[in-house]
């Protein structure tokens, strides 16, 4: 029993001893090759959306005022300005060159028919006389109006507590800060327009005056009929002859509301109801 054992003890110490010469023996030589792994291609990403513009509204007008220097004696307030930049730059310069008495500047913003009068304007010295500092305010309202477009209306406050009102129409043609970037053209102002406006919208109710206005002047002259006579044959003798004209009252002419396409400054009036 002894011997058997022995020999089992001989057997596997043998056997364990060549696994580890041959172990040794594969590790004597040249390493093997290293295992290359190919990178695992990433899919690409799509790039996230842009992000949308938030839109902050127009430039608020004091901004205005101080990037383009406009005078400190327009006013404009937030309500009564135009909802976008290019409007509300436009109306301040052209104003801004009234208050200024630039007459240069605004002559390249005028229709043709506004830029002659204010020729003639200039020449007389009237321009001089009602602009710059004869004008201690000029207050600003715009709208858009149906079948007009923009629109600006001026209240003007003269140094010697008079006020003026006109309400002009505009169209962009060119850049804003350019001095031939719009045509202003002043719409007809009936006599007595600045003690005729009321109301919280000024612009909606001088278009009304002028409609009425415009309708009265379109009407026909005034129909006079006269009664039939039924003379007396001793009466129809003591006719006169024919060369006399006979007389009787004749038509009235119609009172045509007197229109003033000018700007108009300096004229004397009441103080509008608003104010």
């Amino acid at each position: 029993m002894t011997y058997r054992t022995h020999l089992k003890s001989s057997s596997l110490a043998i056997t364990t001893g060549c696994a580890i010469l041959l172990g040794m023996a594969s590790g004597c030589g040249e390493d093997p090759e290293p295992v290359v792994t190919k990178p695992v291609a990433k899919k690409p990403t799509a790039p996230p959306p842009p992000e949308e513009p938030v839109d902050l509204g127009p430039t608020p007008v004091a901004d205005l005022m101080a990037e383009f220097d406009i005078d400190s004696r327009i006013s404009m307030s937030e309500d009564n300005a135009p909802d976008n930049d290019v409007d509300r730059i436009v109306v301040l310069r052209f104003f801004d060159g009234m208050v200024r008495g630039d007459s240069s500047r605004l002559s390249n913003l005028l229709s043709e028919a506004d830029a002659l009068i204010l020729e003639r304007l200039v020449e007389s010295g009237e321009w001089s006389s009602a602009t710059g500092e004869a004008i201690e305010e000029i207050e600003i309202e715009t709208d858009r109006a149906r079948g007009i477009g923009e629109c600006a209306l001026a209240i003007v406050t003269t140094t010697d507590g008079e006020f003026d009102v006109q309400l002009w129409n505009y169209e962009l043609v060119g850049e804003p800060e350019a001095d031939d970037g719009a045509v202003f053209d002043a719409l007809p102002t009936p006599p007595g327009m600045v003690n005729r406006l009321s109301g919280g919208d000024w612009i909606a109710t001088w278009l009304e005056i002028n409609d009425q206005e415009m309708a009265r002047a379109d009407e026909p002259d005034e129909i006079v009929e006269f009664e039939s006579l039924i003379l007396e044959a001793e009466e129809e003798e003591a006719k006169p002859s024919s060369g006399s004209r006979p007389s009787g009252p004749g038509r009235k002419k119609p009172k045509a509301p007197v229109f003033n396409p000018s700007p108009g400054f300096g004229a004397p009036g009441g103080a509008p109801g608003r104010r």
